[in-house]
Parts: C-alpha cells; structure tokens; sequence
C-alpha cells in the first residue's frame, strides 16, 4: 500500500481541523484528502455510499481496503510518521474498544465540538480552563502489562 484516500466531512469544522492537522503531519503514506460526498470522491469510489454515510470518516487504501470510523482514523495514524506506533498501540485487543469508545463519543459530539470550535480563541481558552478531569482507572494485569 502507498496511498491513502481520506474521506471526511467538509460541512465539520472538527473534521476539516483534523484534515489540516493530518496533512500537516510527515506520513509514510501519500494521503488523498477529499470531501465525502464530493464529485472526486464519487467518481473515484463509486458505490462507497452503499456502505458509508457522509457522517463515517471513510479511509481507502489503494489496494482496495475500505476502513470506517475508529478503524479509519487509526489508519490514518498509521499513516503517519510520528503516531504509527500509537495506531499499532490502538489496534491492539485491549486498547481497540477504548479507541472505538472516544472514536465514537467524539463522533457523537463533533456538531457541538464544531461550533465550539468555531468561536473566539478567547472564549474557547477561558471555556477549557473551567473543565475538570475526571481520573480513570485502569484495570490490573491488562494495559500495563501490555505497555511494558
């Protein structure tokens, strides 16, 4: 595989950050950014519809393989220089439902994260700094036996 075709929502302010983020990145792959339901997109991949909505983040490699959502975004990592070993991290057995968990709940969330996104620096920053962090505990004898 020596290229990646990106497929994400331009109407998401949090997908087109993401977009720019990611084609900021030194990847290993050449990755082909288009918009979901964009004509490029169609004519390249007609059909794709039957299977993925404008809502999925959709990853195509060349040669053939389709990735949807969690797994999409972890090929996308993948792709990239610096976070390959992370995607290899994530797509390990006990770290995959965690992956798949904030996959989806940023998903569920992206409208708001994007009109969050889209306000004033200022507001966002003094927002950010009201959040409080919740601990999260780790099951014994599972993660950290992995990341050893």
């Amino acid at each position: 595989m020596d290229r990646l075709y990106l497929l994400y929502d331009e109407r998401c302010e949090l997908c087109r950050r993401l977009k720019n983020w990611v084609l900021r990145q030194d990847a290993w792959l050449e990755l082909k950014v288009l918009p979901a339901g964009s004509e490029a997109a169609q004519r390249l991949f007609p059909g794709l519809q039957q299977i993925a909505t404008g809502d999925d983040l959709v990853v195509i490699g060349d040669d053939g393989e389709v990735y949807l959502n969690n797994h999409a975004w972890i090929m996308c990592l993948y792709a990239l220089r610096e976070y390959r070993d992370w995607a290899r991290r994530l797509s390990h057995p006990l770290l995959l439902p965690l992956a798949r968990q904030a996959f989806d709940t940023l998903s569920k969330n992206r409208q708001g994260i994007s009109q969050w996104l889209a306000g004033d620096p200022q507001r966002i920053a003094d927002r950010l700094s009201r959040v409080t962090l919740e601990p999260c505990s780790i099951p014994k004898g599972t993660l950290s036996d992995y990341l050893r």
